[in-house]
């Protein structure tokens, strides 16, 4: 079976996860694994020399990864035999082990790894798809605990914590009377804390609180104080003394919240005060200690809090502990492997943490249960490939490596049309682009923690994908505003920071000089002012000159590249006249004439040309009822020519969430406005601001692929010559789909296909993007 060519699509229904909250649990900090690669042959597996240290009697794989915890099924291989597990897809090890006799101290246990016989690292907990460290108290809704399990009180009661209500929301109170308040959240995270993000009110014009970290016991910790009217500042209590470290006036208003943001980087903290207003850093001399976050109020005084974040760093390492959707951490096992003759004593799941809970042995054997996922791309665009041969073994808390009679092993597998990494966060084009040769291009990113650009390519209709010319790619990330397009033997690219607007060319397989090379990398062209959402796309004439559009505060803007390569003055479209302007789409017309829609925040789309010598066309409205919010910017999907009757497809999505379309013919003329899809469609998945849908020509006929609103699912719809729209046909049904991007490729009439790339649901993480082909009927 082909599994990239969508021929009969799976049918039935399955209906969208909701997205899983995992609770954040106890552990070190995890630790960035960058494996090393050995390219000898793959050794067979030899056993650790036995020692008078606790034993791993048993090993097995499971690959049926959601799964109960004690469940005796879903087994990859039997036990103590390697299995074959794929990329991107997360799979658990459950480990047998038997303690020293007579030894009953109590003990943890972690993993180390090591990929194709290189060195041997510690296994980190990092989570997947989405990589985010996360720990939320949101006092919005009422707590369903009582305040003392919420808190650890240093000075004051539980009696001045209260939970206010204020309609249907509400907030924490925090009033200290005759003593001071402080109080230390009860909560443990497996990572070093980053940042902690406080929402605060002081409700009166003489209040004051503070946020607590650094936290060593209640004589040494540090704080950052906030007083009304007053000023933002940094504390220093030492063996009991409290010191003033900075001050920075500041009017802060009674009655309004705001967000206070502690940055810890080392020695330096980075202090955030309410969007910006105020930002500072204050070198604190040594480094801060790690600790759970607290909260102060002096005596007599008052605070109102709404929310309490904790942030850390994530990582996307090569392999790594992840969460379980199916046990928490700690959740006991019971004797499913049978090997050892000890007595159970016990054992654990072990969930996104990179230690064991406490064991005390007892004189018998445990049982522990890991979940893994190997990704296909990770942090510094490191591939892990077919036949990678990963080992995990067991390791005690002085470092120590168990004894075994055999590693726990895995081969990796890469399924076809898997390409794993992240999408690019775009309305626009970024392919399947084909060359002349029939290689495929795609442009992506890594890992969500490691934001490069890469072109990656396939030479076999997109069974397998790896990086080209990685070592020369682009320094610039913040792959948000972006679009591309192929013209003869390179690949265009615009690009759009909070900062700058970049240009990048890479020449494809069938340059006849430098092939699978980067061609123009980090050509800046512009540096506007930062739009409320990066946007930008493209088009690229026959005498080599590149029509550039990008965004700007509240207008989009416009350059042209000559052929030589200077770039002209910039033009601000509809500079002088309303609404606010965003989502601009591009297409080339015939004799050099770009056409150009863009949408307003009123809930239009208009319409303008470019003409050869770069003039612009009265402006025309030729939609309304679009979506006003900001997630809406993106609601004109990429426009499409079909040059053999001069029309212009414009298909862009509605308030009401159905996709429509109007067509501008060769004498100007837009037609009216007809309905495309037969379902509503998903706008803004996740953080993109765009509809979940793609198009492309392909004759006389209009391609359509779209993202069901309720579903995730993907389903495709056409339209052939003066005939309707089809009823929708569905193509993916098994993963909730957020973004999809596609192009035409193998233009030989009987091979021709709509070629798409979809994210099978990493939530904004990496790990699920998947290429399929779709047959199209000769023209």
């Amino acid at each position: 079976m082909n599994h990239i060519m969508n021929v009969a699509p799976t049918m039935g229904s399955v209906a969208r996860q909701p997205r899983v909250i995992v609770p954040l649990l106890a552990g070190a900090l995890s630790a960035l694994l960058l494996l090393g690669c050995n390219n000898t042959g793959p050794k067979q597996n030899q056993p650790v020399a036995q020692t008078e240290i606790d034993r791993q009697t048993a090993f097995r794989v499971r690959s049926e990864f959601g799964l109960p915890l004690n469940d005796d099924g879903g087994w990859a291989s039997d036990t103590n035999e390697p299995a074959t597990v794929f990329a991107d897809d997360p799979f658990r090890i459950r480990f047998e082990v038997e303690a020293t006799e007579a030894d009953n101290t109590a003990r943890r246990y972690r993993l180390d790894v090591r990929r194709n016989n290189g060195e041997w690292e510690p296994l980190g907990a990092e989570n997947f798809p989405q990589p985010a460290k996360v720990y939320e108290l949101d006092f919005e809704r009422q707590p369903s605990d009582a305040m003392d399990e919420l808190w650890h009180l240093i000075s004051g009661d539980a009696s001045a914590l209260s939970w206010t209500a204020n309609g249907d929301e509400g907030h924490l109170t925090l009033q200290a009377d005759d003593e001071a308040l402080f109080a230390l959240g009860r909560y443990e995270t497996h990572w070093e804390p980053l940042e902690f993000a406080v929402d605060l009110r002081l409700p009166e014009v003489d209040a004051q609180a503070g946020v607590v970290f650094g936290y060593e016991d209640a004589e040494n910790y540090l704080r950052v104080d906030v007083k009304a009217g007053d000023a933002v500042q940094v504390v220093r209590v030492s063996e009991g003394r409290e010191s003033t470290l900075a001050t920075h006036p500041f009017d802060i208003k009674p009655g309004q919240w705001f967000e206070l943001k502690l940055i810890l980087a080392g020695q330096n903290l980075i202090v955030e005060y309410h969007d910006e207003a105020l930002v500072f850093t204050e070198n604190l001399k040594r480094d801060i200690p790690p600790s759970v976050a607290g909260l102060y109020v002096p005596q007599g005084s008052r605070a109102d809090v709404r929310a309490l974040v904790v942030e850390g760093q994530p990582r996307s390492p090569r392999t790594s502990i992840m969460a379980s959707a199916s046990f928490g951490h700690g959740a006991p096992t019971r004797d499913l492997l049978s090997v050892s003759l000890l007595p159970f004593t016990g054992g654990a799941g072990v969930s996104f943490a990179d230690r064991t809970p406490v064991w005390s042995p007892e004189g018998g054997h445990s049982e522990w249960e890991f979940p893994i996922v190997i990704r296909r791309f990770s942090d510094e665009a490191a591939l892990n490939e077919s036949g990678d041969r990963f080992e995990y073994r067991l390791v005690d808390q002085t470092g120590e490596p168990l004894a075994s009679e055999a590693l726990a092993s895995v081969t990796l597998e890469v399924a076809d049309g898997h390409l794993g990494g992240t999408f690019v966060e775009t309305p626009m084009r970024i392919g399947p682009w084909e060359a002349s040769n029939g290689d495929l291009y795609f442009l992506m990113e890594p890992a969500e923690t490691w934001n490069a650009l890469m072109t990656v390519k396939s030479t076999n209709g997109g069974e397998s994908w790896y990086e080209v010319d990685g070592a020369h790619r682009p320094k610039t990330g913040d792959l948000e505003g972006f679009a591309s397009v192929r013209v003869d033997d390179r690949i265009h690219m615009l690009h759009q920071t909070s900062d700058h607007v970049f240009y990048h060319v890479f020449r494809t397989s069938d340059h006849p000089e430098q092939p699978d090379t980067w061609a123009i990398r980090d050509e800046r062209l512009a540096s506007p002012e930062e739009p409320p959402t990066q946007v930008a796309d493209m088009a690229v004439r026959s005498d080599g000159s590149v029509v550039a559009v990008y965004g700007g505060p509240d207008k989009i803007h416009s350059r042209t590249r000559s052929p030589e390569g200077d770039w002209s003055e910039e033009t601000v479209i509809d500079a002088d006249i309303g609404p606010a302007l965003s989502g601009p789409a591009l297409v080339l017309g015939k004799h050099g004439v770009v056409h150009l829609a863009y949408t307003g925040d009123d809930g239009r789309a208009f319409y303008r040309q470019l003409l050869p010598n770069d003039e612009l066309t009265e402006r025309q409205t030729i939609a309304e009822g679009l979506g006003t919010d900001s997630e809406d910017i993106g609601s004109i999907l990429p426009l499409v020519y079909q040059p053999e009757s001069e029309t212009v497809v414009m298909i862009y999505r509605r308030a009401d969430g159905y996709l429509w379309e109007r067509r501008l013919d060769a004498e100007g003329n837009w037609s009216d406005p007809v309905q495309v899809s037969d379902r509503t469609v998903v706008q803004n998945a996740v953080d993109a601001d765009q509809t979940g849908a793609d198009v492309i020509a392909y004759g006389n006929s209009v391609q359509v692929l779209f993202i069901e609103e309720d579903t995730g699912h993907l389903y495709h719809t056409e339209h052939r010559g003066e005939g309707d729209w089809s009823e929708a046909r569905l193509l993916v049904d098994d993963e909730s789909v957020q973004w999809v991007r596609g192009a035409l490729v193998k233009r030989d009439e009987a091979l021709a296909a709509y070629g798409y790339v979809y994210d099978g649901g990493a939530d904004g993480g990496s790990g699920k993007n998947r290429y399929r082909e779709l047959p199209l009927k000769a023209r």
